[in-house]
């Protein structure tokens, strides 16, 4: 029995993709080779670093810039219209995510760190490397945002779900460099000049490596940026999925989808913010303060005024139609 019409076969999605972007379709494909290799990796490997298994931070970061580079090419289908800005950005994208993670696998292969790692010359060339990396990739995204909010799309739940996971997913890498600025400890050996190891860290008001969530690590005893940056990167699959599960529920008008979407943005990117601000202040995520909560009951009144404004609008009008990645 073939397979309905309303899902794609595996080959269409890549000749689909293929046709979007060649080169950021292979690097989506090599991410999930990788993933594959460094989960190997875990098994093989019994080596551990700053208390978890030396190949599981590779791991992660594959399966991550798989779920990423896929979601770009989804994007790219809306944006037929600019088939060069498509190929230069999804070639630009591409590399940089195998320049990222060519330098944390031969880290991990290594046995040492790669983020903040400066503890010798080589180790900070790579950092630096990797730093200069994020930054072209971050100022693509940030193009492709500006596109992305000045394009024409026909269903607006969808729209507004791409349009705010992918700000979203902008905020949420930009969340990156206060995980590299240097801490006052690490500051004070620069200033007399002692040997510094590190530039940065993931956690703030304790050093890296401590108690730490199951699998992904954040802390538990200190401030943590790891959770923000993790929301943000990921909103650009979270809310365009849930515009698909709410375009299932055929009772639903198109006008209460997209206040429900731009409701559940509202408290996404608020969420991140709270997170981040909590990070900052040394709070761990897994300790709430009377600030926090506040913080956290603010972002859930925003969200609930958003759905309040929103659902009361009246439709608006039918916009140009985008082909999507499946087409």
């Amino acid at each position: 029995m073939s397979a309905p019409a309303s899902v794609p076969s595996a080959r269409s999605l890549w000749n689909r993709a293929w046709s979007i972007s060649p080169l950021l379709t292979l690097a989506t494909a090599a991410m999930a080779l990788g993933a594959v290799c460094t989960t190997l990796g875990l098994f093989l490997d019994a080596r551990h670093l700053m208390g978890e298994p030396l190949w599981l931070k590779p791991t992660k970061f594959f399966l991550s810039l798989a779920a990423y580079n896929a979601s770009l090419l989804y994007f790219f289908s809306f944006l037929s219209e600019r088939p060069r800005l498509v190929r230069v950005t999804g070639n630009i994208l591409a590399v940089a995510s195998a320049i990222e993670m060519v330098a944390i696998t031969l880290q991990a292969a290594r046995g040492v760190r790669s983020h903040f790692n400066v503890g010798s010359p080589l180790d900070a060339a790579i950092f630096s490397v990797m730093g200069i990396t994020i930054t072209v990739l971050w100022g693509t995204m940030i193009l492709l945002a500006v596109v992305l909010l000045r394009s024409r799309l026909e269903d607006r739940p969808l729209a507004a779900a791409l349009r705010l996971g992918f700000i979203a997913a902008v905020m949420g890498m930009g969340l990156g460099y206060f995980m590299t600025n240097p801490r006052p400890t690490q500051l004070e050996s620069l200033r007399t000049r002692q040997g510094v190891l590190e530039s940065g860290s993931h956690t703030f008001g304790a050093p890296d490596g401590g108690p730490g969530l199951p699998l992904v690590g954040w802390s538990t005893v200190a401030g943590d940026m790891r959770p923000a940056h993790f929301l943000g990167l990921h909103a650009m699959q979270v809310l365009p999925l849930l515009a698909a599960l709410l375009a299932r529920r055929r009772h639903l008008s198109e006008t209460r989808r997209l206040a429900l979407v731009r409701a559940s943005g509202v408290a996404y990117v608020g969420g991140m913010g709270v997170l981040a601000v909590q990070a900052l202040r040394g709070v761990s995520i897994v300790h709430w303060d009377a600030v926090g909560l506040s913080a956290l009951a603010l972002v859930a009144l925003a969200s609930l005024a958003t759905a309040a404004l929103h659902a009361g609008s009246k439709p608006g009008p039918a916009l140009e139609k985008r082909p999507s990645l499946g087409a």
